[in-house]
């Protein structure tokens, strides 16, 4: 295991996006539970035949479900980032996935009304700029190459 001075720059300006993406993913419900109206407002777009009580309850229901689901991708993304910042492949390529699979995800919130477009424009710019972080600087893929060649046991060459 390598120490956090070793990790190259451009993959711990990933991490830096990784606490902005953090914190923008704890700051909705947050919004969501200070502005009630603007929620009340999406929850009636949805199904405008809403009772007011009904719209109450919807509006509780979707802090519960949007703080609950960004509790859990941003602990999964905390601890991919982790294990990638220690050159585990495997965490880097499920932390991609999960990174392209919360920006189609985005798509559906920023349809929900535009008082979630920008927090949707805000993740996903953090996403794309993660991903490329994770893959396209040299440096960085020098250091999950070299994890791969300390793995390979003694003797044993890989084919050209």
């Amino acid at each position: 295991m390598t120490g956090i001075g070793a990790v190259p720059a451009p993959l711990r300006l990933a991490a830096a996006g990784m606490v902005a993406l953090l914190l923008v993913l704890a700051a909705l419900p947050v919004m969501m539970a200070l502005d009630p109206a603007a929620t009340a407002a999406s929850v009636t777009r949805q199904d405008p035949s809403l009772s007011p009580a009904d719209v109450e309850f919807g509006v509780s229901a979707s802090i519960v479900y949007a703080a609950g689901l960004h509790l859990v991708y941003g602990a999964v993304l905390l601890w991919l980032g982790l294990k990638s910042l220690r050159r585990r492949r495997w965490a880097r390529i499920a932390l991609t996935v999960a990174l392209v699979l919360a920006t189609l995800n985005s798509i559906d919130s920023a349809t929900k009304g535009p008082e979630y477009v920008w927090w949707a424009i805000a993740g996903d710019v953090l996403h794309v700029g993660i991903v490329g972080l994770l893959w396209l600087p040299r440096s960085v893929r020098e250091y999950f190459a070299a994890a791969r060649a300390e793995q390979r046991p003694r003797g044993v060459t890989c084919p050209s």
